[in-house]
């Protein structure tokens, strides 16, 4: 289990989820990215509406822009959303903004939880995790997705793995670690995989970038529409995309087939009220 040491309070972590990280208006990349992830978005939520059974509630913690929260709600689920901080001059329908511990949700409340690249932003991941378990319904699901820090994109790239996003990322799992806390707390693990073609094909050119040249994150930064480089820089840093885009995918795609993918993630039951001890 890796940590990062000493964890910042509350209020210095606050801080670090400006309006620059959520994007203006919540508007977080330029036009064609947020395309993508909208496709994405509507890919991930088709694999899990099988959890999802028809008049049941889910709850989207750590909801960000509220991409997923929308999409759900257009589809006609009864969804909601959890985030940390409340988007300046408007609101997210569905969304509270607080933290989930305070919440304070009934029992037996939800059929399903999404908690994607949050758990590695908690100060106290143990205790949302008992949360959630509290208010999922038995038999109800636990969909968790984290950087993968055993993979191979991390144990290539060190200090310049894109993921490591300090001091956002206060903590970094590996995969038998997640089991084991999820275990821990009672949820039975039905799927995991390594592969996110969301994140893993990105993590990896970024973390390349990084690495071999210095980038620093800067082809994120030009992807937000954010960059203060000089326009050769600018240039440089696309080219070098360019050229190993196609690479890096591949890279990924190799890596999650040998289950040392760059994104961990985690389909968990509660156990069933004839099961639970």
């Amino acid at each position: 289990m890796v940590f990062l040491f000493p964890l910042p309070s509350e209020a210095e972590l606050a801080a670090f989820y400006d309006e620059a990280y959520y994007g203006p208006e919540r508007k977080k990349f330029l036009s064609l990215i947020e395309v993508g992830i909208a496709k994405f978005t509507s890919a991930k939520f088709d694999s899990l509406r099988k959890l999802l059974r028809p008049g049941e509630r889910m709850l989207d913690v750590g909801c960000g822009r509220g991409t997923l929260l929308r999409l759900a709600r257009q589809r006609g689920a009864e969804a909601y959303g959890v985030e940390r901080q409340a988007p300046v001059g408007h609101s997210v329908p569905g969304v509270i903004y607080k933290t989930l511990p305070d919440c304070n949700f009934p029992g037996n409340h939800f059929q399903l939880v999404v908690l994607w690249h949050v758990l590695e932003h908690l100060t106290q991941p143990t205790q949302w995790l008992h949360e959630i378990y509290r208010i999922l319904k038995p038999g109800g699901w636990l969909s968790v997705a984290v950087p993968n820090y055993g993979g191979a994109q991390a144990n290539a790239s060190g200090q310049h793995w894109f993921h490591l996003d300090l001091p956002r990322h206060l903590w970094h799992f590996r995969e038998p670690t997640l089991e084991r806390l999820l275990g821990s707390i009672g949820f039975l693990i039905s799927h995991r995989s390594t592969l996110s073609l969301e994140y893993d094909w990105y993590g990896t050119l970024q973390s390349w970038l990084n690495s071999a040249f210095g980038d620093d994150n800067h082809l994120y930064s030009l992807l937000k529409g954010n960059s203060r480089e000089p326009r050769t820089q600018d240039a440089r840093t696309l080219a070098l995309a360019f050229l190993l885009a196609a690479p890096a995918f591949a890279s990924a795609l190799l890596d999650a087939a040998r289950g040392a993918g760059g994104t961990l993630t985690f389909i968990a039951q509660k156990p069933s009220q004839e099961t639970t001890r």
